[in-house]
């Protein structure tokens, strides 16, 4: 699962998507934003801790972070925290979608 897109392209896939299976889309849109939530979440911690000042704090230090934060909230939402679920479980109520179960495809779990 992406945390970010290439651009557009991952948007326009979800539309792609949406015209053929709208449920499908739906999972898939709430799963990549449950893996946002979670980076954007795991990045604020961060910020909340004091830095000692013996190490210089660089432009590969910065980057190492945000790759670290990236791979870690993609773990943890494949393993289903349940946001995806939740917000898919809403949504398609109020998208008029028959109800189905969620798919945790990529995640692994159900």
């Amino acid at each position: 699962m992406r945390v970010r897109g290439e651009g557009f392209a991952d948007l326009y896939r979800l539309e792609k998507m949406a015209q053929k299976d709208p449920g499908r889309a739906l999972q898939e849109a709430c799963r990549e934003f449950e893996a946002l939530f979670l980076q954007i979440l795991l990045r604020g911690m961060e910020r909340t801790v004091l830095r000692s000042g013996l190490f210089p704090e660089g432009l590969e230090m910065r980057i190492y972070r945000d790759l670290y934060y990236e791979q870690l909230a993609r773990d943890l939402s494949g393993r289903g925290l349940g946001i995806a679920r939740l917000l898919y479980r809403d949504l398609s109520q109020k998208m008029g979608l028959k109800p189905a179960s969620y798919s945790a495809e990529k995640g692994g779990r159900r």
